[in-house]
């Protein structure tokens, strides 16, 4: 029996699974209804015990649509999101890992006995720790045919896994500067990678990152949803808002939209037909209107691009192509756009199958015996007190790996976040980056370097038992940051301080992010040489988790 390590690609409509066979090829695993990529929707059906995936999910839920549930990749990490299901609250990291448990169930199927060893799963490039975090635990809950929890190799940001696929399908020589343009169902990531290939050895450097987590097609099917629902109402004379709001139709024009959209890819019009209240039309949708309702949106990924370039000091002068990844980028707009806008070479590479393609090559060429114990779990020195459960070297081989046809990879991938502490300088609080944006992974930051004389409370006199540290995340790029530029990462984290200490007492604070982009954090007592590891609850606490041990219970159907 063999085994294999994978590629999937969680995406926010769809995802797809790959992998790396005997014979140095990608193969792309189909499901269980013969199709390469798995549509990201989920239906619970109201006993309890059942889940449908895919495309049946929308069709079992057509009757039931407030049990369907999509785009929930757009909330992964997110406390406040969400879903009751049968009375249990289940967050979007344990939706996710209900689609991730029907893609290792197929892939398990198409390998016909051969065992899953581990997974590569890949992330929008701007996913921050919350939800890199997410992710990871809803690939760990997902339990194996032989009864082991899946081992999660690594998070791997898409357009860098999209990039190495390219790569992988260029032998020659290559030294380019290429941006990524990846429009997905769901979200939007735009980044700038260097590609040096020099014969055997390849480095692929990410040079800055940027996106929008709720930006995808599925804002473009939306347009179409409210032209044709506008026209529809216009002509039968239906309450327009009562059909907004009706879960029937809800499903039924995220189904129909789509199709259209697609259409409209390869003909100039397109129709659809509502039936509402008794009521039925014909409703007709141009090329040239869809365009029209939809430019603002396609504006947008221009305005993140120009963006991102503007703040790392870089212009279009410097990219060579831009790789378009994606499967909205099928869209004629896309290209039309780009080159109007940008006027650069423009490489449609394998749109749906690019990101699972370059995660299972990444995958095929990592060791797991060297990140992982004897019982499956991330090889750290204590994974309970690191956020995340890696350690900062435990993932470190992971930046390089063995291609196809023996080349030798070397990924070098950045901080897609700024992490910043809060302290005190005369009784006003400051903000400090101790690990910037775009700084290579794993990445190390203390305050030493910017604050050499730190204190406890800034000031003589008074003992304190406690120093309280607080932790954001920003996308500002400078050393110090506006409190109004961070969102708060973790709760204030209490280091207690045995005996008690002076105000004076120098302290520093450090900052680690290992190769998966999680964080780790101590403190150091400067005077006497006391270290503190210390144990970040994040934001929301737990909430994001909610739902994950539950899922080895639902079957799938």
């Amino acid at each position: 029996m063999a085994s294999r390590k994978i590629g999937i690609d969680l995406g926010t409509t769809y995802s797809v699974v790959s992998y790396v066979d005997d014979t140095g090829v990608i193969t792309n695993v189909e499901s269980s209804e013969g199709e390469k990529t798995t549509p990201s929707i989920v239906y619970f059906d109201a006993d309890g015990s059942t889940v449908v995936v895919g495309s049946a999910a929308r069709e079992a839920g057509a009757m039931d649509p407030d049990r369907v549930i999509e785009r929930v990749k757009n909330y992964m990490g997110d406390p406040n999101f969400m879903k009751e299901i049968n009375g249990q609250q289940m967050s979007a990291s344990a939706i996710s890992s209900v689609i991730l448990k029907k893609l290792i169930a197929d892939t398990e199927k198409w390998l016909q006995g051969d065992e899953i060893e581990g997974a590569v799963i890949t992330c929008p490039a701007y996913f921050g720790d919350a939800a890199r975090e997410a992710t990871r635990k809803a690939g760990e809950a997902v339990e194996l045919s032989n009864g082991q929890k899946l081992k999660v190799l690594k998070i791997m940001d898409e357009p860098t896994a999209a990039a190495i696929a390219y790569g992988n399908s260029h032998p020659e020589d290559m030294h380019k500067t290429v941006l990524i343009y990846d429009l997905g169902g769901g979200t939007f990531d735009c980044t700038v990678m260097r590609l040096d290939f020099n014969g055997q050895d390849r480095k692929y450097q990410v040079v800055t990152t940027g996106g929008d987590h709720k930006l995808g097609g599925k804002d473009w099917d939306k347009a179409i949803s409210d032209y044709v629902r506008s026209e529809f109402c216009n002509e039968t004379g239906c309450d327009e808002e009562a059909m907004k709001n009706d879960p029937e139709q809800t499903v039924w024009f995220s189904e129909k939209a789509e199709a259209t959209k697609k259409m409209l890819t390869q003909k100039e019009s397109a129709t659809m037909t509502p039936n509402f209240e008794s009521s039925k039309a014909r409703i007709e949708i141009t090329r040239e209107k869809f365009n029209e309702l939809t430019r603002g949106l396609f504006a947008q990924t221009t305005a993140l691009i120009d963006q991102m370039l503007e703040k790392k000091g870089m212009t279009m002068a410097e990219i060579d192509e831009i790789i378009l990844v994606g499967g909205s980028t099928r869209m004629k707009q896309v290209e039309e756009g780009l080159t109007a806008y940008y006027n650069k070479p423009l490489v449609s590479f394998d749109p749906d199958k690019a990101v699972s393609n370059g995660a299972a090559l990444v995958a095929s060429g990592m060791s797991v015996d060297s990140n992982f114990n004897e019982d499956g779990t991330p090889a750290t020195a204590d994974a309970g007190t690191v956020p995340g459960g890696f350690g900062g070297e435990s993932m470190s081989l992971s930046t390089s790996f063995e291609g196809t046809g023996g080349t030798q990879n070397e990924i070098i991938e950045l901080c897609t976040k700024s992490y910043c502490l809060r302290y005190y300088s005369n009784g006003q609080p400051k903000f400090l980056n101790l690990v910037k944006k775009d700084t290579p992974k794993p990445a190390h930051g203390t305050t030493a370097s910017v604050i050499p004389n730190l204190t406890v409370g800034g000031a003589d006199g008074g003992m304190f038992d406690s120093v309280n540290i607080f932790i954001l995340e920003n996308e500002e790029l400078t050393d110090d940051v506006a409190e109004d530029k961070c969102a708060p990462l973790y709760e204030e984290m209490p280091v207690p301080f045995t005996p008690p200490v002076r105000g004076d007492a120098r302290v520093e604070v450090t900052l680690d992010v290992d190769i998966n982009g999680q964080l780790i954090l101590t403190l150091v007592e400067l005077d006497t040489g006391v270290r503190h590891e210390v144990h970040p609850v994040r934001k929301g606490g737990d909430a994001a988790s909610k739902g994950l041990d539950e899922v080895s219970g639902f079957t799938l159907a």
